[in-house]
């Protein structure tokens, strides 16, 4: 009877943790808003399962099951103040976002060490005048877009913290401390974060890394957890909820690593197979879901060297987080991107178009960087035509037919083939013919039939016959 009661006084305590104190602090976040995060490596490692990035939306998943934000990754490994202001209007104001937020500083300072220049004065660095003139254009570009603006102070460049690269980080941070408040920005000081946990901790012979960073700058679940923890403090979630509600963002995040262990796994061994290949050939990856999964591409093509790599149920996030394993590291010619009737658009994974055309971009990026050709598939329809089925309600006809316009603008504008899932299934109406389809939401073999020769013609374009 004792352990009766107290389980139910623990369960009604964690409820009270979850729900008493958000009063204390307004939250400044709202229903359906579009946060952008701009950064650099760590921001786009932070999409993985235990980054700070994805931890932000479990948070929010948690404790506010009723709200949604919807969160775009605009991180990209080594870019520098100077490279985001280049690309503020492509991958970030395009997404007309109600809040961004700015990490940058870390390979300011830190690559103006890079080839033997121990003062840190080296070229590849990004000098403090030029450093704060970008961010405050960043800041005033946002804000003329509507947008709040969230300046984050750089985390630690390695853990002690009186190392000369941290030192002149100082300088740095106290910029952005100084045109937060200039222009009204919310402040998350992730530097003062870092430094409560690492000050105590300093000692002559301390290593560089280990408490929150894998390698001095990169983090580590703990330092993960403290940048989404210090973020979502600065905009309103009180410390006591996000401490309470851990044990289960900590569950979603092993269910997200299991759910990407098995998506791995899927074709590692074929992958690893193919690396001893003497001569790789012309190989065009098909990458998708499971449009891409259920079709018998060696029986449709089988003179081309086409390698299906599609997963059926994955969403943009879950296809980036794999591409570079079950493309890149295949070295191939050229990659198909298709996302048959996309489970972006699924309620449960609290995804926006943004979402799906920056995933697009991302993994567009990705392949070009390797001179890797790639081709980009519309939506296809989806129809309601079976009793008891409504997938219409999650895929309605206007927004897919809306995002494959952005989707098309999108390839015009990368110079890249855009084809066209869409139109050569549709009926008059906009759905997916019913001849062409058991299911509602696949192809049946009539509908390979008619998209077949549209691969044809990127294949020749490709030359690859």
């Amino acid at each position: 009877m004792q352990k009766k009661y107290f389980t139910l006084f623990v369960g009604i305590l964690f409820c009270l943790l979850l729900m008493g104190t958000a009063a204390a602090q307004p939250l400044l976040l709202r229903d359906r808003q579009v946060m952008v995060v701009l950064g650099n490596s760590i921001t786009e490692g932070g999409e993985l399962p235990e980054g700070y990035v994805s931890l932000m939306r479990k948070a929010l998943e948690v404790l506010y099951p009723e709200m949604t934000v919807y969160i775009i990754n605009a991180g990209i490994s080594g870019h520098k103040s100077t490279d985001m202001y280049d690309r503020f209007d492509e991958d970030v104001l395009r997404w007309q976002p109600n809040w961004v937020t700015i990490s940058v500083g870390v390979n300011d300072v830190w690559h103006g060490f890079y080839d033997n220049h121990p003062k840190g004065d080296g070229p590849r660095g990004v000098p403090l005048s030029v450093y704060r003139e970008k961010v405050t254009a960043m800041v005033q570009r946002a804000q003329r877009h509507n947008a709040r603006v969230a300046l984050f102070t750089a985390t630690v460049i390695k853990e002690t913290l009186t190392g000369v690269e941290n030192q002149k980080l100082v300088l740095y941070n106290q910029a952005i401390r100084d045109i937060a408040k200039k222009f009204k920005c919310v402040l998350v000081d992730q530097d003062a974060a870092c430094r409560r946990v690492l000050a105590p901790l300093q000692r002559s012979d301390m290593a560089d890394r280990g408490v929150l960073t894998s390698d001095g700058v990169h983090m580590l679940p703990a330092g993960n957890w403290l940048m989404a923890k210090t973020c979502l403090m600065a905009l309103g979630v009180e410390e006591s909820r996000l401490d309470a509600a851990k044990p289960l963002i900590e569950n979603l995040v092993i269910k997200d690593q299991q759910a990407l262990q098995k998506s791995l796994e899927r074709y590692c061994v074929q992958n690893h197979e193919l690396s001893f290949a003497s001569d790789p050939g012309k190989r065009i990856v098909f990458y998708g879901s499971s449009s891409v999964d259920g079709w018998p591409l060696h029986k449709d093509f089988p003179r081309s060297p086409l390698l299906n790599r599609g997963i059926g149920g994955e969403t943009t996030r879950q296809l980036w987080l794999r591409f570079r394993q079950d493309v890149l590291q295949l070295h191939p010619t050229g990659v198909i991107i298709f996302l048959g009737s996309a489970n972006d658009f699924w309620p449960e994974h609290r995804m926006c178009p943004g979402h799906t055309l920056a995933n697009l971009s991302r993994m567009v990026r990705m392949a070009r960087s390797k001179n890797i050709k790639v081709a980009v598939g519309a939506i296809m329809p989806v129809n309601d035509y079976l009793p008891g089925e409504d997938v219409l309600a999650s895929h309605p006809i206007e927004r897919v037919q809306q995002l494959n316009r952005q989707i098309k603008e999108f390839c015009a504008g990368q110079q890249i083939p855009f084809i066209d899932f869409y139109s050569s299934v549709a009926d008059e109406s906009g759905k997916l013919r019913r001849d062409y389809s058991d299911d509602g939401m696949h192809c049946n073999r009539k509908g390979y039939d008619a998209w077949k020769p549209l691969v044809e013609d990127v294949l020749t374009l490709w030359e690859i016959r």
